[in-house]
Formats: C-alpha cells, sequence, structure tokens
C-alpha cells in the first residue's frame, strides 16, 4: 500500500485544519457545502431526461458505448448540452466537497472505535477515509473527460468517461458498504466509553 494510504488524510493537513474538519461544526459546514453544491447540480441534471438519458447525466456516465453516447448528445439540443455543462461545472465543486465530508465523517467514526490509533494497528479506517478522496478525484476528471465529450462530440471518449464512473461509483459502494457493516461495533464501542 502507498505510503499516504497507511494514514487517514487528515495526518496530511495542518494539525488546526484538520481538527476544525473533524469537527462537529466542521463537519456539518462540510456536509452544507456540498449540498449547496449538489442541489444546482441536480436542478441542472433534471433537465437532461430523454427517452434516450432516463437518468439525464446519470445515462451520460454509464454510456460505455459510443454509440450509447452518440444517441444521448445526439437527442439534446445545444440548450440541454448547456444544462450538461453546467451540471459537469457545479459537481466538479461539488466531487471534492463530497470526498472531504465523507473521509472526515469515516475518521470521526474511527476515532470512536475502541482502541483505534491511526499511527499503528489496523488500516482499515485509514483506507475507509482514503475511498471517498479517490472517488472524488475520479469523478473530477470523469466530468473533465464528459465536458470534452460534449464539446467535442467524439463518443470514443465515453469508454474512458464511463470506467471513471465505475471506479467512483465502486469506490461509494464499497465506502457504504464497509460504513454500514462497521457501524454497530462503533456505536457500541461510543456508548460504552461514554
Amino acid at each position: 500500500m502507498p505510503a499516504p494510504f497507511r494514514r487517514p488524510p487528515s495526518t496530511l493537513l495542518p494539525p488546526a485544519l484538520a481538527g476544525a474538519l473533524l469537527s462537529t461544526p466542521g463537519l456539518v459546514a462540510l456536509f452544507v457545502l456540498a449540498l449547496a453544491l449538489g442541489e444546482p447540480m441536480r436542478a441542472h441534471a433534471d433537465a437532461l431526461v430523454t427517452p434516450a438519458a432516463p437518468l439525464g447525466i446519470l445515462s451520460l456516465q454509464f454510456a460505455c458505448a459510443a454509440e450509447g453516447a452518440g444517441a444521448i448528445l445526439a437527442m439534446w439540443d445545444e440548450e440541454a448540452r448547456q444544462h450538461a455543462r453546467l451540471s459537469l461545472y457545479w459537481d466538479m465543486g461539488f466531487a471534492p466537497a463530497y470526498g472531504i465530508a465523507l473521509a472526515a465523517l469515516s475518521e470521526r467514526f474511527a476515532a470512536y472505535r475502541a482502541g483505534w490509533d491511526p499511527g499503528r494497528g489496523s488500516r482499515q479506517p485509514a483506507v475507509l477515509a482514503w475511498l471517498p478522496l479517490v472517488a472524488a478525484a475520479a469523478d473530477i476528471v470523469e466530468n473533465a473527460l464528459h465536458l470534452i465529450l460534449i464539446d467535442a462530440g467524439d463518443p470514443a471518449i465515453s469508454t474512458a468517461a464511463c470506467a471513471l464512473a465505475l471506479v467512483k461509483w465502486g469506490l461509494l459502494a464499497a465506502w457504504l458498504t464497509a460504513t454500514i457493516v462497521a457501524m454497530p461495533r462503533t456505536l457500541t464501542d461510543w456508548l460504552r466509553r461514554r
């Protein structure tokens, strides 16, 4: 495992900033920021629903074949393409916001686990905190590829963009699954220490 992934992401930040992000007000602020950036993204994405793209921009994300992406782009007029661009631009801010928020939440949950020391022992909590950050990075590159796809109209780009979308969603699903599995023990450990 590469060295940076062995420790929680917050250890790479100045201690004061890490403490602020991991505090309750910091977590609330991160989630409010993610929601604030996510709402305009969703509003623009809703304008993209067509028979070829029943899930709007998500349909384009999962159009791995050039033919599927081409069919979606052919259904979108210039106004719809502008909505797609704006949705992707909002997602460029939303991705780091949700990545940082979920990573901070992971570290906060790990702190509730009895006996977990980020400097030694199980590295699962550290790896878990990195998953949403790597997913957010994949999301940003995927968004850039989709912007190129929309502007260049070359559906061949859709395969790479789709691969990144699958990586992003896979990492987020792994994070969610691991978090749900760890939740009973985390809550039990937290309640015992109270």
